[in-house]
């Protein structure tokens, strides 16, 4: 091998040796399961659907407004 090769190798023992990564202090138990996204429901979409719908129609009858006001 060359010297490039040993020198890497050597480097990473001791950087290993120096820096341990501690294993976990404690497994999750089966109570204590990790936060999971839960799905969002179809009522939920359409009611963000009906919201957009109401801006989109809000900001329909402002632009219509204000081309009336300029037009007169």
């Amino acid at each position: 091998m060359n010297s490039l090769v040993l020198r890497k190798t050597a480097l990473g023992r001791d950087l290993a040796g120096k820096y341990v990564v501690a294993p976990s202090p404690r497994r999750l138990s089966p109570q204590q399961k990790p936060a999971r996204l839960r799905r969002k429901g179809p009522l939920l979409w359409a009611a963000l659907a009906l919201l957009v719908m109401a801006a989109d129609f809000l900001v329909a009858y402002l632009a219509w407004f204000a081309v009336d006001f300029v037009m007169r």
